[in-house]
């Protein structure tokens, strides 16, 4: 079916006289708005989440040459793949939903539900032993001795448990270890400034808040930890400006594109192998696959983004692994601290 040319009729935006499929002056795609339903279904998908031919085509690529991806982008073939920030945000909201539905303690609870009651006791009424013991007066006394032993085992359980508890409590007081819990702020001897008593006391009621309830600091762990995550692309993108700072064909925004596009495949690989570990089928170590091809690809964007020779890929690769992971875990720190914080 060819396909349908508007020119020579106006654009329903801005009135300008149509040349083509779009305007060239609003850019407003010039077919019928009053279109079948599922219509709207498609503009929800390329309007609202950009899941159009270029996030598959750019998928691909990323999975396979994220740093081919970002040169191709740099050179000027920008109309078949997704923008890197787009990418970015795509990849990195989806990890963090399955992450977080993966790791959520409420959900793996609510699945394994409660635990079977194994106590061998025998709960059984007098009006009960009363009808067996009609019927069988041997299994009835059978019955009453059982119950009578299980009582005082039970009984024994109890008072030995009680004892326990009792002698750790008198031992950690002897030693003088007091729970967080049980802790005050008065016995911390804090020695830090002046000025920061009153953060380090929030921080350390927070502490005992969370040995209390965790809930509350995972909310705030899911909430913040995407948010300062946010800085590990940039802390990247820097390191490259250092590493290539005699390189003056490379300018700030070419570094901050390879470092989108490196972070999306990051949060690519992490997610494909959380869905691997999820197939009972495959088992294994398959979802490892994935983390290793990982590790490869910050050795590849020498190679494939900026052209540098072996030699140079290796000593660059091994300065940007050991800077970065150090960044990241200074980042995730904080983002932890923050949210405890809060909590």
């Amino acid at each position: 079916m060819a396909k349908k040319v508007y020119k020579g009729t106006d654009c329903k935006n801005c009135g300008m006289k149509l040349t083509g499929d779009y305007c060239h002056a609003c850019g407003q795609r010039a077919d019928e708005p009053r279109r079948i339903v599922i219509g709207l279904v498609q503009d929800f998908l390329v309007d609202t989440l950009a899941i159009d031919g270029k996030l598959a085509r750019s998928i691909g690529l990323l999975l396979w040459r994220p740093a081919r991806l970002a040169r191709r982008y740099l050179d000027g073939r920008r109309v078949h793949y997704s923008p890197p920030f787009r990418l970015y945000l795509f990849a990195s909201v989806f990890f963090f939903i399955a992450a977080f539905w993966m790791f959520d303690p409420g959900r793996q609870g609510a699945s394994e539900g409660p635990p079977p009651d194994l106590s061998p006791s025998i709960l059984i009424g007098e009006d009960a032993l009363r009808e067996i013991e009609a019927r069988d007066p041997e299994a009835a006394a059978r019955l009453r001795a059982l119950q009578e032993t299980t009582a005082d085992d039970e009984q024994l359980e109890s008072v030995q448990e009680g004892e326990a508890s009792d002698e750790v409590s008198e031992s950690a007081a002897a030693e003088g270890e007091v729970s967080l819990r049980e802790m005050k702020w008065e016995d911390t001897d804090y020695n830090g400034p002046a000025q920061l008593e009153p953060h380090a006391k929030k921080m350390f009621e927070a502490a005992q808040r969370v040995a209390e309830d965790p809930r509350l600091f995972l909310a705030q762990i899911r909430e913040n930890l995407p948010r300062v995550l946010l800085l590990a692309p940039v802390v990247y993108a820097l390191i490259l400006l250092l590493l290539y700072c005699y390189r003056r064909k490379f300018y700030v925004y070419d570094h901050f594109v390879i470092a989108l596009y490196m972070h999306a495949a990051l949060y690519a690989y992490l997610l494909l192998a959380l869905m691997l570990s999820l197939i009972p089928v495959i088992g294994g170590w398959i979802w490892i696959a994935p983390l290793l091809w990982g590790v490869i690809q910050p050795f590849a964007v020498f190679r494939q983004a900026y052209g540098s020779n072996w030699v140079s890929v290796g000593l660059k690769g091994v300065v940007l692994s050991v800077i970065y992971l150090n960044a990241l875990i200074l980042i995730i720190t904080f983002g932890l601290t923050y949210s405890l914080y809060q909590s």
